[in-house]
């Protein structure tokens, strides 16, 4: 059976990637060295010529309730809930990097830690679709996308990151994962090498 590839886009959200949002200072600095957003930006519009679907991780949306009797708080939720991070607009996704149910695109429900398949339908929603390889771009390079990453793998997915459509809390943060991730993965790239590969190929592998 031809390899059947996705997109999993993790945490493209206001908090993070709006210059309004709660935590977009700390990405700063990474956002601006690496280029990522115009990067995710043609990153999804290369895919989507590709005909290659877009799988959307998303942080759970923090409202009033979320947390209630809850007794094992990490401090990422503490911090949520008291810094009203992804609360609302928050937890949006960033205007223009909506999906497109057009072009088979996901949205699966929302992980409560570091990894879009903990405790969500991810994985269900892949092989549903008898999806084997998967291309990581999104936030933050040292948390979610990482972390959401190294799941795949132990799941038994191919994995790709796309160091160029990623950020780190700082610059040296992103960068000691560009170290650790050659080591954990069958390739890290960047996404413009990574759509030139897809031009080559011939238009039944995709």
């Amino acid at each position: 059976m031809a390899q059947r590839r996705a997109l999993v886009l993790v945490d493209p959200l206001n908090d993070f990637l709006n210059p309004e949002g709660k935590l977009h200072a700390l990405l700063k600095e990474s956002l601006d060295t690496t280029n990522a957003i115009a990067n995710i930006r043609h990153l999804l519009d290369g895919t989507r010529a590709a005909k290659i679907p877009v799988y959307y991780g998303l942080h759970q949306i923090n409202k009033e309730g979320t947390y209630a009797g809850w007794l094992h708080m990490r401090s990422n939720h503490v911090r949520n809930k008291d810094k009203g991070v992804f609360v609302g607009w928050g937890a949006e996704i960033l205007e223009g990097l909506e999906p497109k149910v057009s072009n088979g695109d996901v949205v699966v429900s929302r992980h409560w830690n570091s990894s879009s398949f903990k405790n969500t339908d991810l994985d269900y929603q892949l092989r549903q679709r008898e999806i084997t390889h998967l291309i990581f771009a999104g936030m933050v390079a040292n948390t979610c996308l990482e972390a959401s990453a190294r799941e795949a793998t132990e799941l038994g997915y191919r994995v790709t990151i796309l160091s160029d459509c990623t950020a780190g809390f700082s610059d040296k943060l992103k960068e000691a994962g560009e170290l650790v991730w050659p080591t954990l993965f069958e390739e890290v790239t960047t996404s413009k090498q990574w759509l030139a590969g897809l031009k080559e190929e011939p238009r039944a592998k995709v």
